[in-house]
């Protein structure tokens, strides 16, 4: 078997979604987590470095626009 990660998007999916596994009589765990974006950015130098890197390139006009139809190819 395997481990599913699901990410509900408010507390309405995630009824739903609790609500469809009861029928499906399938067991579940859950917990709140609360994940600090920053922190978890943080925890690692190379990612510090490399936003570090993003900035300082976005700062003198070197970034590059991506535009929102593009992302998904």
């Amino acid at each position: 078997m395997s481990t599913l990660t699901i990410h509900p998007a408010d507390t309405d999916q995630e009824t739903a979604i609790k609500l469809f596994l009861d029928a499906l009589h399938v067991t579940y765990t859950s917990s709140s987590v609360d994940v600090d974006d920053t922190a978890y950015l943080s925890a690692s130098s190379a990612m510090i470095d490399r936003l570090n890197k993003a900035a300082q390139q976005e700062k003198n006009n070197l970034g590059v626009k991506v535009s929102i139809d593009d992302i998904w190819k």
